[in-house]
């Protein structure tokens, strides 16, 4: 919540320019396939799935697991989701999971939750909609959807501003980390402009189901 009119407009700028990067862990039915260069037709137009072009290289299960994009379109505009798999687990040893991260670049709606589930034929645990018939008979569902959103990452609003005015705000964020030990905010530099990091603990249904 911004507490002042130019970081309002400043934080603004940012979500209609698309420069706010949030990320989602979730947990899905099956494994979404990693590939090298994908493109078909689609019911509702072109699908390409590909490498990300921003992967930061930290493949949790090696090279195939990198960050990988999902471009199709939703609703008749463009839809494009980054995503990757962090871990692989056989639910009462039956059915396969996969815990993931996913990064929205479009905000179309239920993206995420429409890309898993029509695009790679892995619907998120939970979901009533798109799941419904795996759901059905289930105890899952009853736990709710296992789609969290788990970080965001955005440039401070008062960098450049007075050193008072900015130092306020750091120390804002370090007590709000030492307050609360699930929610922890760091910063970054970038050049000119200074990152703000915010990440919280996953709701425990998600250790409860991944048995972590």
């Amino acid at each position: 919540v911004a507490k002042t009119r130019p970081s309002l407009k400043h934080l603004s700028a940012q979500f209609r320019g698309l420069r706010i990067e949030k990320t989602y862990t979730a947990i899905c039915y099956g494994t979404p396939k990693a590939i090298i260069n994908g493109r078909r037709e689609g019911v509702m137009g072109p699908i390409k799935i590909h490498p990300s072009e921003d992967d930061d290289n930290k493949a949790p299960l090696g090279g195939e697991n990198r960050w990988q994009s999902t471009e199709a379109p939703l609703d008749g505009k463009s839809a494009i989701t980054h995503w990757r798999v962090l871990k692989h687990l056989q639910h009462n040893n039956t059915t396969q999971l996969s815990l993931l991260e996913l990064k929205p670049k479009t905000g179309r709606y239920r993206q995420l939750r429409r890309h898993m589930a029509k695009i790679h034929g892995c619907p998120l645990v939970g979901d009533t909609v798109f799941a419904k018939g795996i759901e059905k008979g289930g105890n899952n569902g009853k736990l709710g959807l296992f789609l969290c959103s788990s970080a965001v990452r955005f440039e401070h609003p008062c960098y450049g501003a007075s050193s008072d005015v900015f130092e306020r705000n750091r120390n804002a964020a370090a007590r709000l980390s030492s307050d609360d030990s699930s929610v922890r905010v760091t910063f970054r530099s970038e050049g000119d402009r200074l990152m703000v990091e915010a990440s919280i603990d996953l709701h425990q249904k998600f250790a409860d189901l991944l048995e972590i």
